[in-house]
């Protein structure tokens, strides 16, 4: 009998690009919570059958667009939140990666693309840890790289 081979949560990681040339991304180590979201939407029609006209109609989809989106929790760090702080500020996105780390045999690689913050949210309750949720939105295409050998 085959296995999986499970990917354990601290092989899927989040990166935050400085922006720079050469583009260096940097762990998100404050995310401890992780979702990539990819979409597709279509438009729909009703297709009769032209050989049999009394026939019901059968749903015809046709892929009108693709988009992506995602989540990060965690517990703030006061210095490394302000990264997040200013991505949500921005009016420019912010480039992301999301890496699972295996190899390109394994099935690794990289995901890259642009996000704006949505929606950035600190919470914190009877005087526990300062904990954050990030809502963000793909900005154009999601792109997958497969990791180096």
């Amino acid at each position: 009998m085959s296995s999986p081979d499970l990917l354990a949560g601290n092989r899927f990681r989040v990166l935050r690009s400085n922006g720079g040339t050469p583009e260096t991304f940097t762990f998100v180590c404050i995310a401890q919570s992780k979702t990539l979201t990819q979409t597709n939407t279509f438009e729909d029609a009703t297709v009769p059958d032209c050989d049999t006209p009394t026939a019901i109609p059968h749903r015809k989809s046709i892929l009108a667009s693709r988009g992506w989106s995602g989540r990060l929790a965690g517990v703030a760090d006061a210095k490394r939140f302000q990264d997040l702080q200013a991505d949500a500020n921005a009016e420019t996105p912010r480039r992301y990666q999301f890496l699972i780390d295996k190899t390109a045999a394994q099935g690794g690689g990289t995901y890259t693309g642009a996000v704006f913050f949505e929606s950035l949210e600190l919470t914190s309750q009877n005087n526990g840890l300062v904990n954050f949720t990030a809502q963000f939105r793909g900005d154009d295409a999601l792109t997958w790289a497969a990791a180096s050998a």
